[in-house]
């Protein structure tokens, strides 16, 4: 029953982005016609140009329809053709997907890892000097903006001591400086939460059995308060996948990334609404198909969580 209600739930979130998506091309003011021919051919186009394509694309239909319209394309994976390209805008996102999912992956993977370490780190040797170290890497994760530490990590290692490449993604050296960058807010934010999550259950009366009864400080920690723990974290892990969407373009930029996050600026900045609208549709599929998933793994971590009741 609570699958089917989850399931039901995210259809209706999925909807309302798509709503979202859909009205990008009319938030903004002027025809969207007119966008097309001026992008297309350089000129102000004439009024009998304009109502040509309006009939052409359907511009002219109720917004319902169209709505409609692009819903059930959407859903089959045709969001139209690019305004400023020659290609359908979903074989152009598909040709940046891979280097974004590379740039992903690789961070992910990095910072939660490290996140881990140290949060369990700090919370064991709680009020020592690893746990003043580690908060005062957090509180600078935290505080020094990404796109500043990319310019200082370019100029150190690559304009200084040409030691890697500043732009482009053509390996695995090109993935160095900007998963470091994208790491260490990302890191030193997860790392605080992990490290309070963990010390919350710490001070909890089952430590205090587990304790007495002459288990050893890791096994306490790993098998008994970390697991007690993994829900929140686990939870408001999925919820940083926004986090990482968002900076995932400023990285992009940044370093010259080839990736969705470029594509989606460029496209901002041409009004090549199409790609717009798709990658915002896509980003809110991603993010509620990873809440869904994550919900559904509760019981997974905590088998005294029941769906049913």
């Amino acid at each position: 029953m609570y699958v089917v209600r989850r399931a039901v739930q995210a259809v209706i979130t999925l909807l309302g982005v798509s709503l979202i998506s859909f009205s990008l091309l009319y938030i903004f003011p002027g025809d969207p016609a007119e966008f097309i021919l001026s992008i297309r051919y350089g000129y102000e186009p004439s009024a009998e140009d304009v109502a040509r394509l309006r009939e052409e694309l359907g511009l002219n239909r109720p917004l319902v329809t169209q709505y409609l319209d692009w819903l059930s394309r959407a859903l089959r994976g045709d969001f139209g053709m690019s305004w400023t390209e020659p290609k359908a805008v979903m074989p152009l996102i598909l040709e940046r997907a891979q280097a974004s999912a590379e740039l992903f992956l690789a961070t992910f993977l990095i910072s939660i890892f490290f996140a881990f370490v140290l949060g369990i780190l700090s919370s064991i040797y709680r009020d020592r000097w690893i746990d003043h170290l580690t908060r005062m890497f957090s509180m600078l994760g935290i505080s020094i903006p990404s796109f500043w530490l990319g310019l200082v990590l370019i100029w150190i290692f690559s304009v200084n001591f040409h030691l890697l490449p500043a732009f482009g993604c053509c390996g695995i050296k090109h993935l160095v400086l900007p998963v470091l960058t994208w790491s260490f807010s990302f890191m030193a934010i997860k790392t605080r939460f992990i490290r309070a999550s963990v010390i919350e259950e710490l001070s909890k009366e089952y430590i205090v059995t587990a304790r007495s009864k002459g288990l050893a400080e890791s096994a306490v920690v790993l098998r008994h308060a970390l697991r007690n723990a993994l829900i929140p974290i686990v939870t408001y892990l999925s919820m940083s996948v926004s986090h990482l969407i968002v900076g995932s373009i400023m990285v992009e930029v940044v370093f010259s990334w080839e990736g969705l996050g470029t594509l989606l600026v460029k496209s901002v900045f041409e009004r090549d609404f199409p790609v717009v609208q798709a990658l915002v549709f896509l980003s809110g599929v991603v993010m509620i198909s990873v809440n869904l998933v994550v919900d559904l793994l509760y019981t997974v971590i905590d088998p005294r969580v029941k769906y049913g009741e």
